[in-house]
């Protein structure tokens, strides 16, 4: 099962499934390819770390833009090789993956909180910048 994000204002997401229809066709491949639409369902997209559209995702491989063709072969390769042979895929179990990524995500996300020195390193840092910055513009 591929993921294609898209948005409606996308004008590369419908040459990107062409594209991958077409080259499922070339290998003799019958993947399944779901859309989502970023809009409508922004949980999904962030759950698979989605922040441009067109992307394509498999698993745990992404391809995001307007692929050439041997970086989209590669691709639905992987795809193909990493897969479970499961012919009852729908959009059904691209939701229950994507909260169950979810869920195991934020089970390892640790609870960081950021340290005062750090902190003042960093405002230390803007300054400088800033000083920099209005040096070259005097000059």
């Amino acid at each position: 099962m591929i993921l294609l994000f898209t948005s409606p204002h996308c004008a590369w997401c419908d040459v990107v499934k062409d594209m991958v229809e077409t080259e499922c066709d070339t290998i003799g491949e019958t993947t399944r390819l779901h859309e989502i639409d970023v809009e409508r369902h922004t949980h999904i997209a962030e759950t698979y770390g989605v922040l441009a559209v067109p992307t394509l995702v498999s698993g745990s491989q992404s391809l995001s833009g307007v692929p050439c063709s041997d970086d989209l072969r590669s691709f639905l390769f992987q795809s193909i090789a990493g897969r479970p042979l499961d012919k009852d895929e729908d959009a059904r179990s691209v939701l229950r993956s994507a909260r169950h990524k979810k869920f195991r995500s934020d089970e390892r996300r640790p609870l960081v909180k950021a340290d005062s020195s750090l902190r003042e390193k960093a405002r230390d840092k803007e300054r400088t910048c800033a000083e920099q910055s209005e040096a070259s513009c005097r000059h």
